[in-house]
């Protein structure tokens, strides 16, 4: 198989565990700030000694690979947990906050856990959710004696010792379910910190003197990445419990935020803050973006006003994050390469296949599939979907895309998310892009819906900016500058807002249901 692959990433040999970055880090800069705002910030020794208190409070009522669910917002106690599962060689949870009680219940049910760590918020909808199943439950944020910092602070501070392997499963992240019921995916120690070395060098590579901001919920992969990183780099981590634009700008000029992970749409929130007139983020010298590509517009006003670098990662939870990286250096204005995701990170090999499997050659459009260390084991309880995702240590993403001649990975779309008109592929992303090329265009999202004539036509889901209106036909000779017709929507509709999940990704099979409600999809 034709593939592209980066050099392959040494691992330091005394880590194999996740456990092994904190333990290393307070050893070696115990005094430096490690999680909190700058006046409340606590060091890495307390981070440990917190750490500690928690894997033996786990280790005293539970056993190697108990899986253990958080469902809370970002949080410094949520960092401590996740941390102290990890040392007690028990399995970490994170569970989507946003879920109904069914769902949390499935999840729970499914994953067997064995305990539940919430906030007082979702303490309601998670005992709805463990009605009839005798599953402890202790509140992050209560303060009285029945919280989670009492419970920890009742425990020994004395280092945990537990054997563990690098094949041992660390993290069980849910998928969105964007595709059906969710599944659990298993990511061992050693997909962890294969992950973590991809992104421990430059341009992404941070110290003790950098400053971590993280907005993304941790019970996304995305949201993990800024603990790992920064238990691996001594950066001190600031955590957002939801992202609320006008608060992220003042934040990250407060707290001299150096380094973030954002999605595009949330860098443009921020450019049109109200706190961004007079408090921008001067210290910034990072962002790192995802889910989908910059406009190049937005990049540039980005470029201007924030005075920072950018990188563009594309993964899955499937890999434990990123496995491209598009370098700063590939974002010079009217490059080409700002549509794609960039070329594959160290020690991953990527290859794009047809339907059977076969590689396709340079420009051709097929599933994009992964190799390298950062592939998860497999899903839960789920031997014939991993077997049908896994084959040879090939991952099928489900993505469709292409590679250039020189390795750059161009994502066309979800495979599934295809439209099918009059018998030619349209791939929704390639028309997005078009679309957001309009400067009264902030946002949009194209679905694929019921067409008696061609099957399926294309319909596109308009957020016009601010302050500007916007008609059909404007937009339909717009499109028509940019891409083939039978691409271009034959519908179009002006909506608030376009529905993502917490990656940032397109709900597509929310647009699609109202308009296929009664009818099977028999195309895409």
């Amino acid at each position: 198989m034709n593939t592209f692959a980066a050099d392959a990433v040494s691992h330091e040999s005394e880590s194999h565990l996740l456990d092994d970055l904190l333990r290393r880090i307070a050893a070696r800069h115990p005094h430096a700030p490690a999680l909190g705002e700058r006046e409340t910030a606590i060091d890495f020794a307390t981070l440990d000694g917190r750490v500690h208190r928690v894997a033996n409070g786990l280790v005293a009522s539970g056993s190697a690979g108990d899986r253990i669910a958080i469902v809370g917002r970002n949080s410094a106690q949520q960092v401590e947990l996740l941390l102290g599962i990890a040392r007690a060689g028990q399995v970490a949870l994170p569970v989507n906050w946003r879920l109904a009680a069914p769902e949390i219940r499935y999840i729970l049910g499914h994953s067997r856990a064995t305990r539940v760590f919430a906030d007082r918020e979702f303490a309601g909808i998670v005992a709805q959710a463990m009605e009839g199943r005798p599953v402890p439950l202790i509140v992050l944020d209560e303060a009285g004696a029945e919280g989670f910092a009492a419970w920890r602070d009742r425990q020994p501070d004395t280092p945990v010792e537990r054997s563990g392997s690098a094949e041992d499963v660390v993290l069980q992240m849910y998928t969105s379910g964007t595709t059906g019921l969710p599944k659990g995916v298993m990511l061992t120690n050693a997909s962890v910190m294969a992950s973590i070395a991809l992104f421990s060098r430059p341009p992404l590579d941070l110290d003790t003197s950098d400053v971590i901001y993280a907005p993304a919920p941790m019970f996304h992969i995305t949201g993990i990445g800024p603990v790992l990183r920064s238990v691996q780099s001594g950066a001190r981590l600031v955590l957002a419990s939801q992202f609320v634009p006008d608060e992220a700008v003042r934040v990250m000029a407060r707290e001299g935020v150096t380094y973030t992970t954002l999605a595009p749409a949330m860098i443009q929130a921020c450019l049109a803050a109200p706190s961004f007139r007079d408090t921008a983020p001067t210290a910034l010298r990072m962002i790192v973006y995802g889910g989908s590509p910059i406009a190049e517009s937005v990049l540039r006003e980005a470029r201007e006003r924030m005075g920072c670098a950018f990188a563009q990662c594309y993964g899955l939870t499937e890999t434990t994050g990123p496995v491209t990286l598009l370098t700063p250096e590939d974002h010079a204005p009217g490059a080409q390469r700002l549509l794609s995701c960039g070329r594959a990170a160290d020690g991953i090999e990527i290859a794009v296949t047809d339907t059977n499997g076969a590689p396709m050659a340079a420009g051709e459009t097929g599933e994009i599939v992964v190799r390298g260390d950062i592939v998860m084991s497999g899903y839960a309880d789920d031997p014939e979907a991993t077997t049908q995702t896994i084959r040879a240590g090939w991952l099928k993403t489900g993505d469709a895309g292409y590679l250039d001649e020189e390795g750059y990975l161009f994502i066309r779309d979800r495979v599934k998310d295809m439209i099918v008109s009059g018998g030619e592929n349209v791939y929704p992303v390639e028309v997005e892009n078009a679309l957001l090329d309009h400067p009264a265009i902030a946002d949009a999202a194209v679905i694929g819906v019921p067409d008696p004539r061609w099957g399926e036509a294309v319909l596109a889901m308009i957020v016009p900016a601010f302050g500007h209106a916007l008609t059909t036909d404007e937009v339909t000779a717009f499109c028509r500058d940019r891409i083939a017709g039978y691409k271009c929507p034959r519908e179009f509709r002006f909506i608030d807002m376009v529905p993502r999940n917490a990656a940032g990704k397109i709900l597509r099979r929310e647009l699609r249901a109202p308009f296929w409600e009664g009818r099977e999809r028999q195309v895409g």
